[in-house]
């Protein structure tokens, strides 16, 4: 058996609630022998009350980072050195970054789906958008297209009222 966990071995994880069903740990650890890393992920079952002594343990145990999922994406927000101004404008985070103890929020949904719009030669600058829902992706998604030029967004959903405080 492999012995791939060592002294130096770097710590990375997912704080939500719940997580034990999540397959992130195995993608991620797979991923990282793959490329020869020495790092490790684990899952952290961290309710919205737990956060502020998870984020000390990150910074603590000195982890790399966490992704975050729900209760905890925006409990974790005021918890932050700092912010992408997308994960600013959306109010949520879904990636923490350390830093040597400076912790960045990152929301990446917006970020990710745009990117792939560019690798197909899709530029969003200067153009209309319209999204279909106002859930947390879509308001993620909203908030990288106006922060990468979007001329305007239209956001459709069965809730008004949570379609328009999405682009308020």
């Amino acid at each position: 058996m492999e012995q791939r966990i060592t002294g130096s071995t770097v710590l990375l994880g997912l704080f939500g609630s719940p997580v034990k069903h999540s397959v992130s740990p195995m993608m991620h650890n797979l991923s990282f022998e793959a490329l020869g890393l020495d790092y490790a992920y684990l899952a952290f079952e961290v309710g919205s009350g737990e956060v502020p002594q998870a984020i000390a343990a990150l910074k603590a145990f000195r982890m790399r980072g966490a992704n975050v999922t729900m209760p905890c994406k925006t409990a974790v927000v005021p918890l932050m050195d700092r912010l992408t101004p997308a994960a600013q404008m959306v109010g949520a985070v879904n990636t923490i970054i350390n830093d040597e103890g400076v912790l960045t929020g990152h929301i990446t949904d917006g970020e990710g789906y745009l990117r792939s719009l560019r690798e197909e030669g899709f530029e969003i600058s200067g153009k209309k958008v319209v999204l279909l829902g106002a859930g947390g992706a879509a308001t993620a998604i909203c908030a990288q297209a106006a922060l990468d030029g979007a001329a305007q967004i239209t956001v459709f959903n069965r809730n008004e009222e949570r379609a328009r405080n999405m682009v308020s």
